[in-house]
């Protein structure tokens, strides 16, 4: 009977005692083992003074390691229901305050004043506004849209008057309202985005153009914290690229440029150390009613050479007989965020750029020749910018205009930039360029020796919403 008490009244209490969570397994187990060794111990903690003998020990350890099992299962069991629940409420509170609709923006004030040799340039002041707006399927699929709105305040028009194309008047064909209408999500570790959207190549030095097709990218993890990215795109875009090619048996003197290229990209982003990145981009453009190809590499860097300067640079080349190698480099001090008020950036760029090696622009960063200038036309119907030329065959004066004695091929020169945010969610931007253009021959595709001064001010006012 004693027995049988000590039974009843010691494992409730060594079990409450030791054994009420998981993490008393170690303390129950000491005791035991502690009783086993000295089984006079055990008799002392009961009413009894019958002896404890090994059998009933050794009962015990197995009925406590029962309890013990148990315990654990019913533990596991409890914190796998909690994080599932835990999952649900987390679902719960983002639907109750993410919208499934987003509307976001920005409008800019623009003034921009070019400067070419021989030449009476063209100042423009526009105002744009741009929508962006994302609608969530669920959790793992989203669709984007970008609108763009855009006036030219010196004519008083809008830039997407019309569609007749390049020569006609009232707009550019390769001009959408609809910047961007695609789908995003993901399909196992990839990446996919379906639709137009806009592709930039690393720094924008060989591709800064819509596109309409498919992307797919994947990260890599790396030990400094930031994804080895591989991008793959590939669709139809717009492209000036083949203007001046010798090999262009369409029309090579086409400076406006065509809708009808296929474009094949891929992208490499990858840390190499805390604060660098090197980058790569292979890119083949082929013309769909001649199929002639051409090909362009690109291979960059950017780092931070310490908390406050940041280094990047770039070459280019590509597989066209003329026009075909470029370069950059960059110095910045600072960075200008919408978010932080009174942040700013100081920069400045030294560039060698050929027009063969852009897969899409003849330059970047909105340089470019009078004849290849969004404005170009109306720089030719300017008084101040033609001509009389006697002509032999019809015996007669015939007008014609200087801007098509100016057509370049390259420009090498300097940007100096800044940016400020004087109140958050604002930026004034203010950039000056120079440096000269070398002219070519479309018909050659050679340049001619010849170069011109040219320069180029931009001052903008950015508002976020």
């Amino acid at each position: 009977m004693k027995k049988k008490l000590l039974m009843g009244g010691l494992l409730p209490a060594l079990v409450m005692s030791t054994c009420g969570v998981a993490g008393a397994q170690p303390a129950a187990m000491d005791t035991l083992t502690a009783m086993e060794q000295n089984p006079d111990a055990g008799s002392q903690m009961g009413a009894s003074t019958e002896p404890v003998t090994q059998e009933s020990l050794q009962e015990m350890r197995r009925q406590l390691e029962e309890q013990l099992q148990q315990a654990q299962e019913l533990q596991n069991r409890l914190n796998a229901q909690l994080g599932s629940l835990e999952k649900r409420m987390k679902k719960v509170e983002k639907r109750s305050w993410e919208p499934p609709i987003e509307i976001h923006g920005y409008g800019r004030l623009r003034w921009d004043k070019q400067n070419f040799e021989g030449l009476k340039g063209a100042d423009q002041q526009t105002v744009w506004l741009n929508l962006f707006t994302k609608y969530r399927i669920n959790d793992t699929w989203s669709i984007h849209s970008e609108h763009e709105f855009e006036n030219n305040l010196s004519k008083n028009s809008g830039a997407y008057e019309g569609d007749g194309g390049y020569d006609a008047p009232g707009g550019k064909k390769y001009s959408r309202p609809v910047l961007q209408l695609y789908t995003e999500g993901r399909i196992g570790g990839l990446n996919v985005k379906l639709g137009r959207y806009y592709l930039q190549s690393p720094y924008k030095f060989t591709f800064d153009e819509k596109i309409d097709g498919w992307q797919a990218s994947y990260g890599i993890p790396t030990k400094w914290g930031r994804k080895a990215m591989f991008t793959v795109n590939s669709g139809n875009t717009f492209s000036k690229m083949l203007y001046g090619d010798t090999e262009d048996t369409v029309d090579k003197w086409r400076q406006g440029g065509s809708t009808n290229f296929r474009v094949l990209s891929l992208i490499s982003e990858i840390p190499v150390a805390k604060n660098t990145n090197i980058t790569s981009h292979f890119g083949r453009m082929t013309q769909r009613d001649d199929h002639l190809q051409r090909k362009t590499w690109s291979f960059g860097f950017d780092t931070k050479l310490n908390r406050d300067l940041k280094l990047c640079a770039g070459i280019a080349k590509s597989d066209s007989k003329t026009l075909n190698k470029s370069h950059f480099i960059q110095l910045q001090y600072k960075e200008a965020r919408p978010d932080i008020p009174g942040s700013f950036d100081i920069y400045v760029k030294k560039y060698l750029q050929r027009g063969h090696t852009g897969m899409t622009n003849w330059f970047n960063d909105d340089i470019s020749d009078a004849s290849m200038s969004d404005y170009g036309k109306d720089m030719d119907r300017d008084p101040a910018n033609r001509y009389s030329e006697w002509n032999d065959d019809k015996k007669e004066w015939v007008d014609k205009g200087k801007v098509w004695n100016h057509r370049a091929g390259e420009f090498n020169g300097i940007r100096i930039g800044a940016d400020f945010v004087p109140v958050r969610n604002t930026k004034l931007l203010l950039h000056y360029t120079f440096g000269k253009l070398g002219l070519f021959d479309p018909g050659t595709g050679y340049l001619t020796g010849k170069r011109d001064d040219y320069s180029f001010f931009r001052a903008q006012w950015e508002m976020y919403f």
